[in-house]
This record gives structure tokens, sequence and C-alpha cells, in this order.
């Protein structure tokens, strides 16, 4: 009688052991699990966990609740494939025989330092130029000693300065054209002219009756007819990739002289400035501006005024032009 109430009391202890869930771990369901932080993006959290800040897209695409990838919040889970951890896994190199002599006489060794970020110098901002609603006119380049129309740096250009602007030795301004008015490639909306900087000259004194200016930085051809805008240093800085973004829209309005298709690298300008929060270091994903709605690329934001601001494209899946957004 016992043996058999032991029987039983073991049949049911193991058929409710059958019938319970099975328990699944994160690890068997094929992904790790990450708890957002405060100022996370997808562009760091890939950086972090998969050592490749361009894998975003991927793990974007299977987080399918997510629909805007720079909106991402502190708390909120995201799934990792272990597929893509395991892609990055690092076969280590073959260990390399020890040369047990001596270094050759002369031959030093050559410490290698840790990977910098990328700086953007001042004159890559201020080449980039801006959009402006009315073209700053406080002067123009009138004519040349020589009689040339284009000019580059060390040559001697005669100037007019409008009243008000001083002519001391040693002044400094912009040399800028206008590429025309910009229109909000979604409202039409004008938005001012994009005005490009050619370069700068600097007073160096009078001649036969003309204020004469050097130029002193040329970043393309300056020709004769060109305006005038006050001068202001522009420092450079370094990328951040840390740096949080705010959480808003916007369109990319233009591109530097005008080009259709953009690429890493290139200039773009956005209808966003510092009134929405934007400032430089901050980073945006763009989505293309025609169906399919996919993401296309990066930008990051180099240069930024009240109402607009400017951006490098620092990854481009496809070609990036106006009217693609974030």
């Amino acid at each position: 009688m016992k043996i058999f109430f032991k029987i039983s009391v073991f049949a049911i202890m193991l058929s409710f052991i059958i019938l319970l869930p099975p328990v699944v771990t994160a690890s068997e369901k094929g992904y790790l699990d990450y708890t957002v932080k405060k100022g996370d993006t997808l562009w760091d959290i890939t950086g972090e966990k998969l050592s490749d800040y361009f894998l975003w897209p991927k793990v974007w695409e299977r987080n399918s609740e997510i629909k805007n990838p720079d909106l991402i919040f502190p708390g909120q889970k995201i799934r990792i494939p272990l597929d893509l951890v395991q892609q990055q896994i690092d076969v280590p190199p073959p260990v390399k025989e020890v040369f047990q002599g001596k270094e050759p006489a002369g031959k030093e060794q050559i410490p290698i330092s840790p990977g910098r970020p990328v700086i953007v110098s001042g004159d890559l901002i201020a080449s980039s130029g801006y959009i402006e609603r009315d073209m700053p006119r406080i002067g123009r380049i009138d004519s040349t000693p020589s009689g040339r129309t284009i000019v580059g740096r060390g040559d001697s250009v005669y100037i007019t300065l409008s009243d008000g602007a001083g002519a001391e030795r040693g002044r400094k301004f912009y040399t800028i054209r206008s590429h025309g008015i910009i229109r909000h490639p979604k409202t039409n909306e004008n938005l001012g002219q994009l005005i490009e900087i050619t370069g700068v000259v600097e007073i160096t004194g009078r001649e036969a009756g003309f204020i004469k200016a050097k130029v002193i930085k040329s970043y393309v051809d300056i020709q004769t007819g060109e305006s005038l805008d006050k001068y202001y240093p522009v420092s450079s800085f370094p990328l951040e990739r840390k740096r949080p973004s705010p959480s808003i829209h916007g369109t990319v309005v233009a591109a530097r002289d005008l080009r259709q298709l953009n690429g890493m690298g290139d200039i773009v300008y956005i209808d966003r400035g510092t009134m929405d929060g934007v400032m430089p270091g901050n980073s945006f994903t763009l989505l293309s501006g025609s169906v399919p709605h996919r993401p296309v690329g990066k930008i990051q934001v180099i240069a930024a005024r009240k109402t607009n601001s400017v951006a490098m494209v620092t990854r481009s899946e496809v070609e990036i032009s106006r009217g693609d957004y974030f």
C-alpha cells in the first residue's frame, strides 16, 4: 500500500512538472536585453555593445516598436540580436615570436596614441556658409590693382565700405556671395538666401583714393563685385558622439553649392536652429523624404543659427538629398 502511494505521488509530481511552461532566457530567444539610459542613442548603444556604430539600422529593424530611431527613452527595453553580437567577435591575432635581442642602434620605438576625436576646423565651418533672411551688405570688392576679376590668397583688392563701417588698417571682412533664395521643400516658405563665405580680406591701407585690402584666406576663387560681411572668429571643435540631441523633427532644406545628391562628408542645411535647442555636436538620423521612408544616413551639426543650422553628413546609406528629414 505504501509503495503504491509513493508511486502515485511521484506520478502526480512528474505530470505537474511536464505541464509547467518552459523558462526561456534572453539568450535562448536569440537576443540580449538592454535598458536605455539617459542620453543613449541607438548609435551609442550599437557602438558600445557591438563595437560598430553603423549597425544601428539593424538593431532598429529588430525593434519594430521604435517608430523614430532618434526617440528612445530612459527605461525603455531594446533587444540586441545575438547574431549581430556573434558577428563582432574578434579572432585573436596569431602570437608573434618575441625577438630577444637588442634593437638596432638608432631605431626608436614610436608610441601609438589612442584614437582621437574628429576635429572640425574653423575654416571648414566658416566656408560652409549659412542661410540668412537678408544678404549682408557692409561693403564690396570694387576692383583690383592688376585689373583682374578673380583673385586668391595673397592678392590685393580695392574695396568700398558702407557708411559707418570703419576702414582702419588691420580690420578684416568676410567675402561672401549668394546662391539665391532657399524655399522649404515641403511648405515652399522663403527661408532666406544661401550665403557662401568665399574668403577673408584685411585692410592694408589706402592707395590712389581707394581702400586697399589683401586676401588672407580664400576658400574658393574670389570675384570682384562680391559683398563684404563683418568678420568674426570661428573656432575648431571636436565632434562628440555622446552629446544628447533634442527630440525634434526637421528637414534638409539645401546642400552646399545647391548639390542635389550628397554623401559622407558633405554639408547640408536644416530648418532647425538654436530656438529649437539645436547646438553644434547634435546628431540626427535622416529618413528618406520619398516613399519608403527608410533611414538614409546620419548628420551632425557643426554650426547653429537662430532658425537654421549647418550639418555634416557623417553616415550615408544612399545619397542624401533635399527633403530628407529627421
